[in-house]
């Protein structure tokens, strides 16, 4: 794990496994990663921490530039539940938690 990250969950006693698809893998030059939480921790503020942690590039694949909201097209799934960005920013993350973030692609037909 990210150095700034453990710094910023220190005082953590969760734990939760994180998983990136698509664009924000490619942001993050990693598939995922394990992470200890501070009780309380909710899906909006591990997004920031983590953001902070890799750098534009992956701030730009969650986060709106203008307004600093959560992008329309991020899809964020904590224990396979599909979470609204509604829900996200205020879900606390339970023990063990598992995260996918992805983002929508074109296609279809």
């Amino acid at each position: 794990m990210k150095e700034s990250v453990m710094a910023g969950l220190a005082s953590g006693i969760k734990k939760a496994k994180v998983r990136f698809y698509s664009s924000i893998r490619a942001a993050a030059g990693t598939s995922g990663l394990e992470v200890e939480l501070p009780v309380g921790c909710t899906v909006y503020t591990l997004l920031k921490l983590l953001s902070d942690d890799y750098g534009d590039a992956f701030r730009n694949e969650l986060f709106m530039q203008t307004g600093g909201g959560l992008r329309d097209d991020l899809i964020i799934s904590v224990n396979g539940v599909i979470s609204g960005h509604e829900s996200a920013i205020s879900e606390i993350i339970s023990d063990c938690a598992v995260i996918d973030l992805l983002t929508t692609f074109p296609g279809g037909g």
